[in-house]
């Protein structure tokens, strides 16, 4: 018997945990956190610890390619070579090519912080097509780009262990980022004061020195507020202020139209608790700012973004010991994200020009934007209408869009009328139904890459061979790459690489390192280093942190946050709740893991968190399921009740991308149990980033009866886990 344990990193979710990987005569027996990481430091979750040997050999997976029978949707796919579904794929997108035009053909992809967002990247632009799609725009993208704006990017990471106070804003880590979570804890145990603002009393406001709740969707006038405290009281790091910020008289006039009196009434916040907040956050330093995607998916998500991040820049708490630190680089190491910006893989900027959305956001899909990707809600309208011009083909790699995004229906409808839909998947969902090609996907454990995770320069070990005939992302692409060179259908040459080792050696090439280097503990930490912009300065046109934003106001936006009510402000009477999406739980990743037991086992229904007081006046008892509706959303879905005092009496929770493979019909019972399909993907946009508000809903809520519910009663692939 041969043991032994191999270094590597868990990417199940975004934060990337350090693993170690136990080997047992050559099979995989479990993994677990490595402790020597200074990034996780041995953290370590219950989607680490399972998803990734699970995946491996699934009873479901996909091994091989796949091609449709018959009508989409039907559930009929035959297997096919990789060479004949290379051929076919290929030949299609040349005959769309040649009638509509490259960027008719579209791509869809998790997001730029995974090399599979490079390869679909240069994989469209090899085409001369600008056109792809990523879920940021729901979670990160405003915070994102509020970044570019200010010139902040600052993250916690490893600093919040070491802050003397912690300021929480729409986010609980104890449900979504486990590294997070053990550092405010250690922080908290120090001795340093933790302010949480959130609706919602989650794991870590119950644990606050000092708890604030707003409304949902109103907290850019609570952050002003804070500012106008901040400011009256001359509480502010004027030293640092005056020499590294810009804008602080536009943002001290905006701020004086906020005082806490006026915040209060629009928060629901008591003003004394909002100049507590203030002074507490201004007078305890060093201090550090965790912004969740609570304030994503909103219609005024980068403002809120704006308004909190000129908080830690009028106190000073800018890339210093225990503050949010910037973060830094290995000299010569290529990022992911890098090229994307790189000139050396971008299209002409005639091209570039053309990408949906650019015109109306370009702050999220302008040439010059943080994430150059479309504008989601209108990619899936040219799907439907043809405007602003058609997209008649769609590639979708690692990435179920049908229970993630918005307004699934027209997701639905718009994948149905396509002329050509591949995916790259490991297993079936909602979206893969609707394909005419499915291709394999590798799972983590089969893949390497390199990547920078907080202090380290962190690597992904393949431990196993490639089961079936999968393939990675990027030997997807450069197979295809490879065919539609073959035919002429290259316009730029932008995918140079041949294999996925290729593509981590260039990479790496300018920094001196190799990647078995990296293997040999799973990551190499680089030193920390502080106050970057005293030789760098921000990036920005002034070169300084801009608490108002020269770039927005070039633009014609407003410069400095404002605040803008939410769209449950004016609705209906009968939509008498707010409905808060997006609720984390530990065992699931947006729409994944609904086919692993243990995730199942934890996590087996979509919730509807309700207070106790709302439950009674609608006839709701735990385990009881309901109906939901919002004003514009095309359909209703139904939950079951979980009974809570962590909402208040006029809001809702729940989580998102819900379907249950068992169930039958290509929507897996997604149309009947996933809150997207009773919330539009707008409008009601974020004027910025286009952001729809789909975080924060005006909705009604109503008992249901399971007998009436279809997927419940219906016919199913196995052994439905629902309750009746």
């Amino acid at each position: 018997m041969t043991t032994k344990v191999i270094p590597s990193t868990c990417k199940e979710c975004y934060i990337g945990c350090a693993s170690l990987i136990h080997m047992q005569d050559e099979k995989i027996v479990r993994i677990s956190g490595n402790p020597a990481s200074p990034h996780s430091k041995g953290a370590f979750c219950v989607k680490g610890m399972n998803a990734a040997t699970t995946a491996l050999d699934h009873a479901d997976r996909i091994l091989y390619p796949l091609k449709r029978v018959g009508e989409r949707g039907g559930g009929k796919f035959e297997r096919v070579s990789w060479g004949e579904a290379l051929a076919d794929i290929t030949d299609r997108i040349g005959g769309i090519v040649r009638k509509h035009g490259s960027k008719a053909i579209a791509g869809a992809v998790s997001n730029q912080f995974y090399d599979r967002g490079v390869a679909m990247a240069l994989l469209l632009r090899i085409l001369g097509s600008p056109n792809y799609m990523i879920n940021q725009d729901l979670c990160q993208g405003c915070r994102s780009t509020a970044g570019v704006l200010s010139g902040i990017p600052g993250l916690p990471g490893e600093e919040l262990k070491t802050a003397r106070c912690i300021m929480v804003v729409g986010k609980s880590p104890s449900d979504s980022n486990i590294v997070e979570w053990m550092n405010t804890k250690a922080a908290k145990q120090a001795g340093a004061k933790l302010i949480v603002i959130d609706p919602r009393l989650s794991t870590i406001a119950q644990q606050a020195d000092l708890w604030l709740a707003p409304k949902p969707g109103t907290d850019v006038a609570l952050a002003l507020a804070m500012t106008h405290v901040i400011l009256e009281e001359s509480l502010a790091d004027d030293e640092f202020v005056g020499e590294w910020c810009v804008g602080i008289d536009e943002l001290r006039e905006r701020a004086a139209r906020f005082p806490p009196s006026t915040a209060s009434k629009i928060t629901g916040v008591p003003a004394d608790d909002i100049v507590a907040a203030a002074r507490l956050f201004a007078t305890t330093r060093p201090g550090a700012l965790l912004l969740g995607h609570g304030i994503d998916a909103q219609a005024n998500g980068v403002y809120t973004a704006l308004a909190f991040s000129n908080l830690i820049a009028l106190t000073g708490n800018i890339d210093r010991p225990g503050t949010n630190r910037i973060p830094k680089g290995v000299p010569g190491f290529r990022e992911y994200n890098g090229f994307i910006h790189d000139p050396a893989f971008r299209m002409p900027a005639e091209n570039e020009a053309e990408i949906i959305g650019a015109a109306t956001y370009p702050f999220w899909s302008g040439p010059e934007s943080w994430g150059r990707a479309c504008h989601n809600p209108s990619v899936i309208q040219a799907m439907l209408t043809g405007e602003p011009y058609p997209v008649r083909a769609l590639y979708a790699s690692g990435v179920n869009i049908v229970c993630t995004y918005p307004g699934m229906q027209d997701t639905i409808k718009a994948l149905n009328g396509l002329d050509l839909f591949v995916t790259a998947s490991d297993q079936m969902t909602p979206t893969t139904e609707l394909a005419d090609y499915v291709l394999p996907k590798t799972t983590l454990l089969e893949e390497e890459a390199v990547f920078i995770e907080g202090s380290c320069l962190a690597a992904i070990q393949a431990v196993t061979a490639p089961r079936g005939e999968a393939r990675t992302d990027f030997e997807i692409a450069i197979a295809l790459r490879d065919e539609l060179r073959a035919k002429g259908l290259v316009a730029f040459e932008l995918l140079p690489w041949n294999t996925r080792r290729e593509f981590i050696d260039y990479q790496l090439k300018d920094t001196g390192l190799s990647f078995d280097d990296i293997c040999e503990k799973g990551f190499i930490a680089f030193p920390a280093a502080y106050e970057s912009y005293k030789t760098k300065g921000f990036n920005t046109p002034s070169g300084k942190i801009e608490l108002a934003s020269t770039k927005l106001r070039d633009a014609g936006y407003d410069a400095v946050p404002d605040f803008r009510a939410p769209s449950y402000a004016d609705v209906a009477p009968e939509f008498d709740l707010v409905l808060m999406t997006g609720i984390r739980t530990m065992a699931l990743h947006h729409s994944r893991f609904r086919n692993h037991d243990w995730s199942r086992r934890v996590a087996n229904a979509p919730e509807l968190r309700i207070n106790p007081s709302a439950a009674e006046r609608r006839g709701l008892a735990n385990g009881d399921w309901a109906w939901i509706e919002t004003p514009k959303g095309a359909g209703r879905v139904c939950l079951k009740v979980r009974i809570t005092e962590e909402v208040s009496p006029e809001t809702v929770a729940t989580g998102m991308g819900w379907w249950y493979p068992e169930l039958a019909g290509p929507d897996r019972g997604a149309l009947t149990f996933n809150v997207e399909a009773a919330i539009p993907y707008g409008p009601y946009w974020d004027p910025i980033s286009g952001s729809s508000e789909s975080r924060n809903c005006a909705c009604k809520v109503t008992k249901a009866d399971l007998a009436d519910v279809p997927a419940i009663n219906g016919e199913s692939r196995g052994p439905v886990a629902l309750p009746a």
